[in-house]
């Protein structure tokens, strides 16, 4: 695994097993995370939100990451879970959220929520 995938993975890991210390210094004090669709929650903008997002998702949701294409400073994933079609998911019998996260010095600087692959995909500049 590429060292992009593996801190995605282990932030995920981390958050389904409540380790907030530990999970908390893989985040940039000055992360982000925005919603696949507007309004669909408020966006996060610090650590401490996105901390608090993550274990929720993680945790409660049962959410998790899968099919990952590591693109050096970003990697691309999907997430799938309880709830993701509140979150902006699409598709009618499986839905699935993708998500681009950016990272910087080996950490978390963003994420960013999609509806579908090919949106994610066309942000990320690969050919879905």
């Amino acid at each position: 695994m590429a060292k992009g995938t593996e801190t995605v993975q282990e932030v995920y890991d981390l958050a389904r097993k409540g380790k907030r210390d530990a999970l908390r210094e893989l985040l940039h004090d000055d992360v982000s995370w925005y919603p696949a669709r507007e309004g669909a929650w408020k966006p996060c903008t610090d650590a401490d939100e996105v901390l608090r997002t993550l274990m929720w998702r993680a945790g409660v949701n049962r959410m998790r990451p899968s099919g990952f294409i590591d693109l050096g400073d970003r990697v691309v994933l999907q997430v799938r879970g309880r709830a993701v079609q509140r979150l902006g998911a699409r598709g009618l019998f499986f839905p699935a959220l993708f998500q681009i996260v950016s990272l910087r010095e080996g950490k978390i600087a963003s994420i960013q929520d999609f509806p579908n692959r090919v949106t994610a995909y066309d942000a990320a500049g690969l050919k879905a």
